[in-house]
């Protein structure tokens, strides 16, 4: 145990101080802000295309198929399309609410520094108007970084007290709004020497600049298996010393997951037959570990187990296990600080991820679509609902399969040791009443 007193003492610091970040909590909790309307966009587009999914499009009548596709079709532009919107606005808000400034002003003057730098069209029809893919997958980071900045230059002036300030004779929103007008105009002011620079460049726009030097060799970085893997054995890391492994590492992974996730929708929203990516935001929540606690709970709790304690332990994690809480598990067998658990805990889904990573490859389950899965959702039902294809529920089956038999050989080894406690009991309080 030396040696994990020593890993914990340097890790648990290190780990707390990310978890701790006010930039990566308001980069997590800003891309909450568009849960509602991507997780609304994702049932719709699923219930769009339940006629292709199941195979029966064909013996619809055309009106049927025309309607599901006029009705359903442009929810995704109004949701999905549009997540960056959402997004900057949110780690605005969240940011400014670290710094104790109104949060809704620093919300509205990220999201409007934002569309300043967008590439602006216009047509004779049309007028002037945005195009739809910068303020999606392709706005994403640039949206976060004008979010960060924004809300910085807005926040730290506003603490300067550099404001306009009213008598007190005036309604507080009216005298807050006067508040704003100078912490405002300087973020705003500089994103548009920032929009007007870009001009003179060949790449016109600071969006089409980031996607393409930044943004997409990230996504190509991040969408790869050792990406994945690294990323998912952090996870696990952490929860082992009973931190929120999930929380740490998906501030950091979130943009390019999101982005990812957004270009799939897009293209399964348009029909295209092969999804450009394989790992996205409903790849990592649904075939990384999803049902890893129920399989090892009904496992052991109805076929293997013999000591009380664990036979009860698992029996009251199957409940919350359907729905993915991990924590029953996590601080109830535990898994947290215990050697006899690091191995699987860690193993299983970096294995699991490795075949599900191969399986899509390969063909034999489809890509993930992009769409909003909740984490809560049992398994079998986010695996047809993440993918559109009773292939992605077969695969989670697989997958939990293969996590509860690594699992095994380790908790059955508790378990003998639980059992031998359990008799040693038994004797001595025999040996008392003797």
């Amino acid at each position: 145990m030396k040696f994990v007193d020593k890993l914990a003492e340097k890790m648990v610091p290190a780990a707390t101080l990310i978890a701790n970040n006010r930039y990566l909590l308001s980069l997590r909790d800003g891309f909450m802000m568009a849960f509602p309307a991507t997780m609304f966009a994702s049932i719709m587009i699923i219930i769009q295309n339940l006629p292709t999914t199941f195979g029966f499009a064909k013996y619809l009548p055309e009106g049927v198929n025309t309607f599901l596709n006029e009705f359903f079709g442009p929810v995704g532009n109004a949701t999905m399309s549009i997540s960056a919107v959402f997004i900057v606005f949110g780690i605005g808000y969240q940011l400014a609410g670290h710094y104790k400034q109104p949060q809704l002003f620093a919300g509205a003057i990220s999201l409007s520094s934002f569309i300043m730098l967008l590439p602006f069209g216009s047509d004779e029809t049309a007028g002037t108007f945005l195009p739809l893919s910068k303020l999606g997958a392709e706005g994403m980071f640039v949206g976060i970084l004008t979010a960060i900045i924004a809300t910085e230059i807005y926040s730290r002036i506003s603490r300067a007290g550099f404001t306009i300030k009213m008598p007190d004779s005036v309604p507080p929103m009216i005298a807050e709004s006067f508040v704003a007008i100078i912490p405002g105009a300087a973020p705003l002011f500089l994103f548009n020497v920032i929009r007007y620079l870009f001009t003179f460049t060949s790449w016109g726009n600071a969006i089409d600049f980031v996607y393409e030097i930044l943004q997409k060799p990230l996504m190509g970085l991040g969408g790869t298996l050792p990406a994945v893997l690294i990323a998912v054995f952090f996870t696990q890391f952490f929860w082992w010393f009973g931190i929120h492994g999930t929380l740490v590492v998906n501030a950091v992974i979130d943009p390019i997951m999101g982005a990812l996730a957004i270009e799939n929708y897009e293209a399964y929203q348009k029909g295209v037959e092969q999804l450009p990516h394989i790992i996205n935001t409903t790849f990592m929540g649904v075939f990384v570990n999803q049902g890893m606690q129920l399989g090892i709970s009904i496992t052991m709790a109805f076929f293997i187990a013999k000591s009380i304690r664990m036979k009860k332990t698992m029996k009251t994690i199957i409940a919350p296990a359907i729905f993915n809480v991990s924590e029953p598990m996590t601080f109830g067998l535990p898994v947290v600080m215990n050697p006899m658990a690091f191995i699987p805990w860690i193993l299983a889904p970096l294995v699991s991820t490795t075949i599900s990573y191969f399986a899509i490859y390969a063909g034999l389950v489809p890509r993930p679509i992009g769409a909003t899965v909740v984490w809560t959702t049992p398994i079998i039902l986010s695996g047809w609902l993440g993918t559109g294809s009773i292939a992605g529920a077969i695969l989670q089956i697989v997958t939990v399969a293969v996590m509860t038999a690594i699992w095994v050989p380790f908790l059955m080894a508790m378990d003998n040791e639980y059992l031998k406690e359990e008799r040693q009991e038994q004797l001595d309080e025999v040996e008392a009443t003797e």
